[in-house]
């Protein structure tokens, strides 16, 4: 069972400035630390709450000291530098309509063998590519360049069947650096119309995650959009040291289930400078996930900042040092959420919020025990197994 305890002070202060008839209203939140600790099937652990705390003053980001990334050259250089790996060598067309997907995975299997090489999606093109998955161990100092722009196929019936709920899904990488300012776009208007949240007379069913990073360390993530998703838009699942510096994503208000980062089986994930509005959460973070970091982060449209939902199906969910270090949210239906299914156990502890703004938040601070999100299922409370202190 969950049990909460809340340490320190949440300093709200509330401001209302009216402009004809319309009253516009700013929160500023100063959270000072927010504790939660657990007893029960997680185990009986017994945690020293002025040691967390201080554990999560320690627990900031670190500036990167290197320098800004050189520019890929457009050659393939002498011995010791870059070895250009681009997609349009291997048949790509980069019109919006030709299947580029082969020549993606053939410049894929060149790109991942060969030391310091540079995978190249030029500037310009718009490469269609259907679910494809970019499986490593690779070489050392790989780069994926992403300069033009990715785009899904949009209509659902054509999907590969083999892979319902990826698009491009990238794992077992070591060391690997994403960046190009490019844009990775799910063309997902049909997926959306055809969601139970949209007409609950449609089939409650999965859709694709736009980008994947899965069972990897060390990655680095920078200056790319990610747009109009089939169902979420970025996940880091299972994997360790991943920062994500410079990253858009977007999509409308409206489009269900698109999260804009979801972080489960995690480690030490850095999020900083990105600008992310979507139909559902901001960020998400979910079990077995803890050390996440995030600084500078705008939300709007969407849900909130969330960790969870935890404790599906009454499983066990656990997130452990969560740190969020300046953001503002703007009209968004939530501001800070945690959220636990009824009947789970686990739990969240260890997490700070500090340099929080929100404008036109419906519920700027939530604490949801009894969070439901089936819409053709009853949700009807079940015995309460969670207690709150």
């Amino acid at each position: 069972m969950y049990s909460l305890k809340l340490y320190k002070s949440i300093n709200q202060s509330y401001k209302t400035a009216r402009t004809g008839k319309n009253m516009d209203k700013l929160f500023l939140l100063s959270f000072l630390g927010l504790l939660l600790v657990a007893h029960g099937v997680a185990g009986n652990m017994v945690f020293d709450n002025i040691d967390m705390l201080e554990e999560l003053e320690n627990l900031g980001i670190e500036e990167e000291y290197e320098g800004e990334t050189s520019p890929i050259p457009s050659w393939t250089s002498e011995r010791g530098s870059k070895v250009l790996v681009n997609v349009d060598s291997f048949g790509a067309v980069g019109d919006g309509v030709s299947d580029d997907t082969q020549a993606f995975v053939e410049a894929w299997a060149i790109a991942c063998k060969t030391p310091q090489s540079v995978f190249l999606v030029p500037l310009g093109g718009r490469y269609l590519v259907n679910a494809t998955k970019f499986n490593g161990p690779c070489s050392d100092k790989l780069v994926i360049q992403i300069e033009g722009t990715i785009i899904a196929p949009d209509e659902p019936k054509n999907w590969d069947p083999k892979s319902p709920r990826t698009w491009l899904d990238f794992s077992k990488l070591n060391g690997v650096l994403f960046q190009g300012g490019g844009v990775i776009d799910g063309s997902g208007s049909k997926w959306w119309a055809a969601s139970c949240k949209k007409n609950k007379s449609n089939p409650c069913k999965g859709a694709p995650t736009a980008l994947t990073i899965d069972s990897s360390s060390a990655i680095k993530v920078k200056s790319l959009t990610i747009q109009n998703a089939q169902q979420m838009h970025f996940i880091i699942a299972r994997s360790d040291s991943v920062r994500v510096s410079g990253v858009q994503v977007s999509a409308p208000g409206d489009s269900p289930n698109t999260d804009g980062i979801h972080i489960t089986e995690s480690t030490n994930v850095v999020l900083e400078n990105c600008k992310i509005g979507t139909g559902d959460d901001c960020v998400s973070i979910v079990n077995a996930s803890s050390d996440i970091k995030m600084k500078t982060i705008y939300c709007g449209p969407g849900h909130g900042i969330s960790i969870g939902s935890l404790g599906k199906d009454n499983s066990t969910g656990i997130v452990t040092k969560v740190v969020l270090d300046t953001a503002f949210l703007k009209e968004t239906t939530n501001g800070l959420r945690i959220k636990t299914w009824q009947g789970g156990s686990g739990y969240v502890r260890g997490v700070r919020y500090q340099n929080v703004r929100m404008q036109d938040v419906e519920n700027p601070i939530i604490i949801d025990q009894f969070y439901c999100d089936s819409p053709n299922i009853s949700c009807e409370h079940k015995p309460d197994l969670l207690q709150e202190r």
